[in-house]
C-alpha cells in the first residue's frame, strides 16, 4: 500500500512539469509588451528595455520556464502581478479560500440531492416516480450552469429579493453559487445511488433480511444504503474537478472573489504572472484532490486494495 501512494506522489511530478510547460507556453503566445503594459505609453524605449531586462524577459524561453519552476520550488515564488505589484501567491490563498468553500457546499448539495433521488428511484423502479426522478436529473444535467445561474438570480435576488445578486458580503451570498453547481451533478449521483440500490437490494443478505420479518425501512437504511453509497463517496472525490471547474466560470456570473474570477480578470488585464500562477496553482489542487480521491478508493473499499496488491504478487510470479 506504501509503495502504491508513494508511486503515485512521485507521477504527479512529471504530470505538474507537463501542465506548467504548457501553460507557461501560452504566455509567449498573446500579443503585447509587459513592460510596457507596467511602465504605460509614457516611457522611453530605455526604461522599456531595463523593464525588461529586470522582469528576464529577454532571455529565452526554456531559460525563462526554469527560472520559474526553481522559483516556486525552492521560494514558492509564482512570480509577482503586474498590477498591484504583489506576489500571486498572496493574492490567490484568500481567493481560494473563497472558491473551496464553494465548491465543497456545491458537492454537498449535489450529492444529497442525487442519493436522495436515487434511492427514490431504486425503491419505485419502473414507476411514474422512477421516470420522473430521471426527467429531473437529466433535466439539470442538461441545462448549461449559467442558464441556471440567470435563472436562480432572476428568481431568488430580482423577484423574490431572498438572495444578493452578487458578492458574498454575508453567508446567503454562497447559496446560489452552491445550488447552481451542485445541481449540475444531481443527473451524476441519482445514476450511481440508483444503479448501486437496485444490485445491493439483489444480494443474498438483503432477501435473508426480508425472511427474518425486518421492515424494508429497517432492511434499506441499514443493509442497503451503507453499502450503496460507496460508489457514491468515491464518486464525491471525482466529482470535486468538475465543480472546482464549474465553480471557476460562476463567480464571474455572481460576481465572487474567488480563483475563477481572479484568472478571468488576470486575463482582460493582460497581467500574465496572475493567469499563469493561478492557472497552476489550480492544477496543483486538481492533482492533489486527484491523488487523495484514488487512496480514499482503496480506505472506502478495501477489495481494491487486494485487487492492487494481488495484481502486482501476480505479474512478479508470472516473471
Amino acid at each position: 500500500m506504501l509503495k502504491y501512494v508513494l508511486k503515485r506522489i512521485l507521477l504527479l511530478i512529471p504530470i505538474l512539469l507537463g501542465v506548467s510547460a504548457i501553460i507557461f507556453g501560452l504566455k509567449a503566445v498573446p500579443p503585447g509588451d509587459p513592460a510596457r503594459q507596467i511602465l504605460g505609453n509614457t516611457a522611453t524605449e530605455e526604461q522599456v528595455e531595463a523593464k525588461r531586462e529586470e522582469l528576464g524577459l529577454n532571455d529565452p524561453v526554456l531559460v525563462q520556464y526554469g527560472n520559474y519552476i526553481k522559483g516556486i520550488v525552492t521560494r514558492g515564488d509564482f512570480g509577482v502581478s503586474y498590477r498591484t505589484n504583489e506576489p500571486v501567491l498572496s493574492e490567490i490563498l484568500p481567493r481560494l479560500k473563497t472558491s473551496a468553500v464553494i465548491t465543497l457546499g456545491a458537492v454537498a448539495i449535489g450529492a444529497f440531492i442525487g442519493v436522495l433521488l436515487g434511492i427514490i428511484s431504486a425503491l419505485k423502479k419502473y414507476t411514474w416516480a422512477d421516470s420522473l426522478v430521471l426527467v429531473i436529473s437529466m433535466f439539470f444535467q442538461s441545462v448549461p450552469e449559467f442558464v441556471v445561474a440567470l435563472v436562480l438570480i432572476m428568481i431568488f435576488a430580482v423577484s423574490l429579493h431572498l438572495l444578493p445578486a452578487s458578492g458574498i458580503e454575508s453567508a446567503a451570498g454562497y447559496i446560489m453559487p452552491m445550488l447552481c453547481i451542485g445541481l449540475s451533478s444531481v443527473a451524476s449521483y441519482t445514476r450511481i445511488t440508483r444503479s448501486s440500490m437496485l444490485e445491493v437490494l439483489g444480494e443474498e443478505y438483503i432477501r435473508t433480511a426480508r425472511a427474518k420479518g425486518q421492515t424494508e425501512k429497517n432492511i434499506t437504511l441499514h443493509h442497503a444504503l451503507r453499502n450503496a453509497l460507496i460508489p457514491v463517496a468515491q464518486s464525491i472525490g471525482t466529482n470535486l474537478g468538475t465543480a472546482i471547474g464549474g465553480a471557476m466560470v460562476l463567480e464571474t456570473v455572481f460576481g465572487v472573489p474567488g480563483v475563477g474570477k481572479y484568472i478571468t480578470d488576470s486575463i482582460t488585464q493582460r497581467n500574465y504572472p496572475s493567469v499563469l500562477g493561478g492557472a497552476l496553482i489550480v492544477a496543483i489542487v486538481l492533482t492533489v484532490i486527484n491523488l487523495i480521491v484514488d487512496i480514499s478508493f482503496v480506505v472506502i473499499d478495501p477489495r481494491l486494495k487486494t485487487t492492487i496488491i494481488g495484481g502486482k504478487a501476480r505479474k512478479k510470479k508470472v516473471a
